[in-house]
């Protein structure tokens, strides 16, 4: 086997412990935890992006680690200083789009690189200006698909795996929250 494709096999190993780490994510309650799992999740994954040549998709989960890292952040001291959080979180949005939006101007090159850098833009305008919870589940799956097609041109099987997973978990998020919506609107009268 080459070195190229002994890189190749080390590259999607790693990536099915990210797949692992982040399947973990489901099962916690809290969104500390489920943002701490993230984090360590994106580690894992950038590496195994780099390793299948898959750039792009490397340089996205950096951004996105910075996004969560800031939002479990400003999430933790949201009450304390609410006036200058409100500030920063627009500061912050803008650097975020013009980090997506350089990266998406140099990657050009390659229309499947645009894929997950666009993604990350849509979800991040999502995110910023919404809290409600269907609506970011919307948010999340909608990114998930550009994504998928991303991973299966790129060849990242454990990628692939992991945003089929997270786009059937926000669907069936969905339903479950319009149910639970029809059937608090049904007790109500």
């Amino acid at each position: 086997m080459s070195e190229a494709g002994i890189i190749q096999l080390v590259g999607q190993g790693i990536g099915f412990v990210a797949f692992g780490i982040s399947c973990i994510k489901y099962f916690k309650k809290k969104k500390s935890e489920i943002l701490k799992i993230s984090v360590i999740a994106y580690i894992i994954y950038i590496i195994h992006y780099i390793l299948i040549g898959a750039i792009a998709g490397s340089y996205t989960l950096v951004i996105g680690l910075l996004r969560d890292s800031y939002i479990y952040a400003r999430e933790k001291h949201h009450k304390k200083h609410r006036t200058r959080i409100i500030f920063n979180n627009f500061l912050v949005f803008v650097l975020f789009i013009v980090a997506y939006g350089t990266l998406i101007i140099f990657n050009l090159d390659t229309p499947t690189n645009i894929l997950p850098l666009a993604a990350g833009m849509v979800y991040i305008c999502f995110e910023w200006f919404t809290t409600n919870k269907t609506t970011l589940k919307f948010a999340s799956g909608l990114t998930n698909i550009p994504w998928i097609f991303y991973n299966l041109i790129t060849m990242s099987i454990a990628g692939f795996l992991t945003d089929s997973l997270s786009l059937m978990v926000c669907v069936f998020g969905i339903l479950k929250d319009k149910k639970l919506r029809k059937h608090k609107v049904k007790n109500n009268y």
